[in-house]
Parts: structure tokens; sequence; C-alpha cells
């Protein structure tokens, strides 16, 4: 999907040299940093601020494959449908604090899914929904510049987090929002690396910059046991072998999902934080 005129006109008002932090010159191929003279490729309504790299595992790259081949049906219905986590309304969250017609608005991580085709996608690798190709540890964009971040399953596979929170508080607006999806008790997954776990708790010392404005688990016990099950299965069905328990772990999947739906008893109840696959934190950064 090519970036429409308008959302790359909004895209370019807030972009900076991630490298120096410099303003950029845009052509129609390249924009360059009158600070550096850094220059990053324009291409089919991208902007490269890195170079595309590899896939890390057996099971990200098959979800890869699925993702380009599927498009937004892979999200439809392999993600809300088929997925063993409880579904939830990312896009009714975001608009409970955006507008993205009049906002600007980046989903970090956001794969080959534009949730709104007004919200700016931006991922280490270009899918189709990706406007902004960069590396979270280096964000492209001015200070104060962005209304607010969004994330799902995305702070736990960087290394160093708290740094990434502080970069995204420093590029957001005073008085801009974050709304986070971040895994709690969840099976590893690579994409391309795994690496942290929050609990709500844990998320309060992870935004402490921030003002939290709201906490929920949008997933409950039955996704818990369903992902661990898959998991466990995939593993001992496959011998161990990579590459064939990708397959076994989506064919489970198709086969169980419909258990999912008894979490509806279980979800947005702060009870089950201690039994939350997934925290949700909604996050405001401080007026000046």
């Amino acid at each position: 999907m090519k970036t429409s005129l308008a959302l790359w006109q909004k895209l370019k008002s807030v972009l900076a040299c991630p490298a120096c932090q410099g303003a950029l010159n845009f052509g129609d191929t390249e924009a360059v940093c009158l600070v550096c003279s850094a220059r990053y490729p324009i291409r089919q309504g991208k902007i490269y601020f890195i170079q595309v790299s590899g896939r890390a595992d057996e099971l990200d790259t098959l979800k890869g494959r699925l993702k380009n081949w599927l498009g937004n049906y892979y999200y439809r219905i392999g993600v809300n449908v088929i997925a063993p986590t409880y579904p939830f309304n990312y896009l009714r969250k975001v608009r409970e604090f955006f507008d993205p017609e009049s906002q600007l608005v980046v989903d970090l991580g956001c794969g080959n899914h534009r949730i709104d085709e007004n919200i700016i996608g931006l991922d280490l690798f270009d899918y189709a929904a990706v406007d902004v190709v960069c590396d979270l540890n280096q964000l492209p964009f001015k200070t104060d510049s962005v209304d607010g971040f969004i994330s799902r399953s995305v702070l736990e596979h960087v290394p160093e987090p708290v740094a990434i929170v502080r970069q995204l508080y420093g590029k957001t607006r005073p008085g801009g929002y974050g709304i986070h999806l971040i895994p709690f008790l969840f099976p590893f997954h690579a994409s391309p690396y795994d690496y942290m776990r929050f609990t709500h708790a844990g998320q309060k010392i992870l935004f402490r910059e921030w003002q939290m404005v709201e906490q929920t688990n949008p997933t409950g016990p039955i996704t818990l046991g369903l992902l661990c099950l898959i998991e466990f299965l995939s593993i001992v069905l496959s011998l161990g072998n990579p590459k064939i328990k990708g397959y076994i772990y989506l064919l489970l999947c198709a086969g169980l999902f419909p258990l999912k739906y008894l979490d509806v008893l279980f979800v947005n109840r702060k009870s089950f934080f201690a039994m939350a696959p997934s925290i949700l934190a909604v996050v405001r950064k401080h007026e000046h």
C-alpha cells in the first residue's frame, strides 16, 4: 500500500535525521540530512532509515510469508479469529484517545496491517503497510512532534525498553498519549528477538516519567492456558524440530481457538492481572 499524499505530507513535517536530529531535505527518491549529509532512500511510499534485516527464526519467517501472502486477511482472520488470544479491538481503544484524521499517530511495529488509513506505520521490516522503516533505538522524529505512539507486543522485542520509552517521551508532544500492549505471562516468541516481560507493577516503573492513565488486561487465564498448551504440544509433536514446529503451532491454533472466547468472563478485570498474558497501558506525557 502506497502512503497517501496527505499522510506523507503529515509525516514529512515531523521527520528528522535519526543520527544527528538534523532537518531533512526531501526529494523524490531520497531524503538528505542538512546537518550530517546522511541519505535515506524513498521507495514506493516508504522512507528507509536502515537496511532491511532478515528474520531470525522459523516461526517468524513463516508468519512473515503469511503476512505478505494474505495481507490484511492475516490480521482479520489469522490474528483476530484463529490466534489463541482473546480478541481485542485495538483501533477502538486508539480512537478513545486520538483523532487520527487531525492528529499524528505512529503505530510502532505495525507489520503488514494499517489499522487506520490516517495512522503512520513504522517497522523494522518493509511490509506493505509500513511508511517508515527504522530501528526503534533511533526514532527519526523531531522532539515534541508526535501526538502519540501506539504498539502491540513490541516492547518485549527490544533489549533496552527503558531507553525506547524515554525516546518516545521525548518525541511525544506535551499532553500526548501512548497506548502499549505488552506481554506478561506469554511464551517466548522471537520476531526477531524476545527479551522482556512486564507485570502491571513493572509497567508503572517502565513508564515512570509518564502519567499512567489506564491499565487493563485484554486477555485472561483462558488465553494463558491455550498459549501454554499450544506451545507445549507444538514442541512435543515436532520433536523439537523448529521447521516443523511452526506448522504444527498454526494447525493447533486453528483447532483450539474457539476456547479463547471463554475469556469474556475474565478480561478487563484487575483481579486477573496476576494471570494476564498481556496488559495494556495507556500513558500521557506531562504538560510542560
